[in-house]
């Protein structure tokens, strides 16, 4: 006689309402398939004569999809740079990293890690247009950001020091020291020609 056809996850998870049974049970959909979905599902057909079961695994994939991107950044010469790329996908994506067009490789001061791309001790060659680049079976994905490593003599334009302070004697004065400079400057104070240094006040 025709069989009665049943389906169940072999996990024993119960079915979401989202999957429907059609044509007397002997087709199953999944709308919006999402990863919970994926595993191994039977279908179980009985009659008076007997039982069968067959089986079969639903395996979910995912192309390379951007969880953080690279961005534009300024970097003073000598100072480190961080970025930090992250990709999600199924089978978990891959890495690698280019620089102007070129493949970048970990030596010295470069230290790739994954999605990771650190450049200790900045010069000014280390300027230019980088690449990430994320991949798996199912798709490549890139993203890039210009690097500009800037430099300069410290600079007192943009942040001047006042030429007069008149305050009241016994109240406290403040001094900002604020040059523009790459890398940043170290500050020393003199007070007429002679060097100042920290003391209680």
């Amino acid at each position: 006689p025709v069989p009665q056809i049943n389906w169940r996850r072999t996990d024993g998870l119960p079915f979401p309402s989202k999957i429907k049974l059609r044509k007397s049970n002997g087709l199953i959909e999944i709308p919006n398939f999402q990863q919970e979905d994926a595993g191994l599902y039977e279908c179980i057909t009985e009659n008076s004569r007997g039982k069968n079961v067959a089986r079969g695994r639903l395996t979910y994939y995912a192309k390379p999809h951007w969880i953080q991107a690279i961005k534009d950044v300024e970097v003073a010469v000598e100072d480190t740079l961080s970025w930090d790329c992250r990709a999600g996908g199924k089978p978990k994506p891959s890495y690698r990293w280019l620089k102007n067009g070129e493949q970048l490789a970990a030596e010295g001061r470069i230290q790739i890690e994954n999605g990771a791309l650190t450049i200790s001790n900045l010069n000014l060659t280390d300027s230019g247009r980088y690449q990430c680049i994320a991949e798996n079976k199912h798709g490549v994905i890139s993203s890039s950001a210009e690097l500009r490593v800037v430099a300069s003599a410290p600079d007192f334009s943009k942040s001047p020091m006042k030429k007069l302070l008149q305050v009241q004697i016994g109240s406290t004065v403040d001094f900002e020291c604020k040059p523009k400079a790459f890398p940043k400057a170290k500050c020393s104070w003199k007070k007429g020609g002679e060097q100042l240094h920290e003391n209680e006040r």
